[in-house]
């Protein structure tokens, strides 16, 4: 075999090397991943194709620092359809829409690209599957991996999602687990939180500042040392708020010797004006209360925060209350376990009469140690320091008060006498007509019976207004000649005064007369002009005044013309039959006004306890963690009642006279 021969079967031997190579190789780069890069423009989950198809979420991460996994599990209860947070004690999670939004960030996810296929470079687009069996404190690369599966917990799609692609806005590196290719896709990552406050309901209370009426501050410490319970009374403080406008209702302060002695009322000074600042900013923290974690009560604590009788015997229970700072203390009337916190309770009722208490603990870091994951994204917006809150409602009834009902008449004289008209505001009556109103079995003292009246005629003497008017006021300037004329006497000319006798015959002309005539006879008259009471008596002097002055009857024409039409709209007797009918109709009509307001305040009542029912259902089995810079804002010292801006020597507005309320200015509450 010569050269050039030797050298075509070499060649021919490398060419068939390189392609057993070359063979070889290629399954081996599809076992690694599955895929190239003819899935550019597929779906990265092809099982994942309804958002509503999730049941679960789970998002691990891993802190580089400790050299752990974190955990956040958000899961549908499949007997009751709720939402909850299995990594926070299974607190309830306001995850409908969330969820949705989460699962619609791999729905339908394209890929872009396929940068590599090879394993070394996942560290460096962040795609390390976060194994902890695999990894070690400081590992850098770990990615963060979520995994939606059904009710039925098969996965629907699972990616581990790295840094982002850098000059490409929005496209991030993803990897499938336990497959090498890295993916480049356009995702939106924000619904994939792992932060608490994201899958809640923020809003603890859900109460608005503007329905807050009431407040009261207990301002104690309690704490359980080796010789066991120490507890320092300090003060307890009651404000109320109507409107914008603050009050000091009651001030209390405990004998620091015996804290468990009744407490001491103060006198308040009404010199000193409110901290009205102080006050507005811890209703508005009240409006605003939001948690940063929930950790779970122990058993046996009810929703009132009392404790059961299995609690009593329960140590360890009890020393994890302790821990945050609720201590229980056989404080109820037969030695009923009640809770006392660290820290002081504040009360606050809203107009509608739902009483919140809030018990403020300890700090949250005492118990850092307790065994229970804690989320670092938790940590991170709590800003720092946190405290334990415990929540509890009730109705105050007060709030809701039984309304006043107008009495129901049983006789035509209770009647009359409910329809009597009231006086004008700011007219005093003579004493002889300022009687009060009488029940149908008082008779007013009279020279004549008046038994023998019936009472459809005293109703008619009413069209007789203007004559009975002038003769009741020339009545009573002759009783009282000295005394300031009323508002409606200084209309009348002075010799009405100075000749009470000659008016009372001058509005006595014959159309007067006609209308005056039954009044007359029975010796009633009602007093239209000047209150709801009535005479008995003066008609008839006014009468003889007129009989003995005839000549002096004369009335100018115009006024004759008003009085005459009285005579016209007389209204006629009532049989018994139609007073009955009458007395029975105005029965019903007040019955139903008054039905309806006491189904008004029932229906009040019930909506309030509806609402503390939910409430407390939602507080019942948790501590909540709060920020310590909203915790400052609950609370109020007795140092920061007042305002010592440079204002406080001037008046509290609501111990102003009436009236001077509203003024403006410096120390007026404006």
């Amino acid at each position: 075999m010569n050269e050039t021969q030797k050298t075509g079967v070499f060649w021919g031997v490398a060419a068939v090397v390189a392609l057993i190579a070359t063979v070889i190789a290629w399954p081996s780069s599809n076992d690694s991943g599955g895929v190239d890069e003819d899935r550019i423009g597929e779906q990265l989950c092809v099982d994942f194709k309804d958002p509503l198809d999730a049941a679960s979420l789970k998002i691990v991460t891993f802190n580089e620092t400790q050299g752990e996994l974190k955990n956040f599990e958000v899961r549908k209860d499949p007997d009751s359809g709720l939402w909850t947070i299995p990594s926070k004690g299974g607190y309830p999670a306001d995850a409908v829409e969330q969820m949705r939004d989460a699962a619609n960030a791999l729905v339908g996810l394209k890929i872009l690209d396929v940068p590599t296929v090879d394993p070394e470079d996942h560290a460096g687009m962040g795609v390390v599957e976060p194994k902890l069996e695999d990894l070690n404190p400081g590992d850098e690369g770990v990615g963060r991996m979520v995994t939606f599966k059904d009710k039925s917990q098969k996965v629907l799609g699972s990616v581990i999602v790295g840094k982002e692609v850098k000059g490409q806005e929005g496209q991030v590196y993803v990897r499938i687990p336990g497959q090498d290719p890295v993916y480049v896709v356009k995702l939106d990552d924000k619904p994939l939180s792992t932060k608490f406050q994201d899958w809640i309901e923020e809003d603890l209370l859900q109460l608005s500042s503007i329905d807050v009426e009431n407040v009261v501050v207990k301002d104690y410490s309690a704490s359980l040392g080796i010789q066991g319970v120490s507890l320092v009374r300090n003060y307890d403080v009651v404000l109320e708020k109507d409107g914008a406008t603050w009050e000091l209702d009651a001030l209390q302060e405990y004998d620091k010797e015996d804290p468990l002695a009744p407490p001491t009322p103060v006198e308040i000074d009404l010199t000193k004006k409110l901290n009205t600042q102080k006050l507005n900013d811890l209703t508005n923290a009240l409006d605003d209360l939001k948690f940063v974690d929930v950790k779970r009560k122990p058993e046996g604590i009810s929703a009132n925060l009392k404790a059961d009788s299995d609690f009593a015997s329960d140590r360890e229970a009890a020393s994890q209350l302790a821990r945050q700072g609720f201590i229980p203390l056989p404080l109820g009337p037969n030695r009923e376990i009640e809770i006392m916190s660290a820290n002081g309770e504040l009360t606050a009722t809203t107009k509608d009469g739902v009483q919140y208490i809030l018990r403020f603990g300890n700090i949250s870091g005492i118990t850092e140690g307790d065994g229970e994951d804690k989320s670092s994204d938790s940590e991170d917006s709590a800003g720092g320091v946190n405290r334990f809150l415990m929540v509890s409602t009730m109705v105050d009834e007060s709030k809701i008060p039984v309304p006043e009902l107008k009495p129901i008449p049983q006789t035509q004289e209770e009647l009359e006498a409910l329809e009597r008209p009231a006086p004008p505001e700011g007219v005093e009556l003579p004493p002889e007509l300022n009687t009060p109103e009488t029940s149908a079995t008082e008779e007013p003292t009279t020279e004549e019976p008046v038994a023998e009246t019936p009472k459809p005629e005293m109703k008619e003497a009413g069209d007789g207004a203007d004559a009975k008017s002038e003769s009741v006021k020339s009545e009573s300037a002759e009783a009282e000649p000295e005394k300031t004329a009323t508002p409606e006497e200084k209309t009348e000319p002075k010799e009405t005064v100075e000749e009470p006798k000659e008016a009372a015959s001058q509005s006595g002309d014959a159309p007067a007369e006609s209308s005056a005539e039954k009044p007359s006879e029975s010796g009633e008259t009602d007093a239209s002009g000047e209150g709801e009471s009535t005479t008995v008596g003066e008609a008839q002097e006014a009468v003889a005044d007129d009989q003995a002055n005839p000549d002096d009857a004369a009335v100018p024409p115009a006024d004759a013309a008003e009085e005459a039409p009285a005579t016209e709209t007389k209204e006629p007797e009532l049989t018994e039959e139609e007073k009955l009918e009458r007395l029975a109709a105005v029965q019903e009509k007040i019955t139903k006004e008054n039905q309806r307001k006491l189904d008004e305040r029932k229906e009040r009542l019930e909506q309030a306890r509806i609402q503390s029912k939910m409430l407390n259902e939602r507080f019942a089995d948790w501590y909540y963690v709060i920020p310590e810079e909203t915790y400052a804002k609950l609370r109020i010292s007795r140092d920061d009642l007042y305002d010592t801006s440079g204002d406080s020597m001037m008046p509290n507005p609501a111990a102003l006279p009436p009236g001077l309320q509203g003024l403006g200015g410096p120390g007026f509450g404006n």
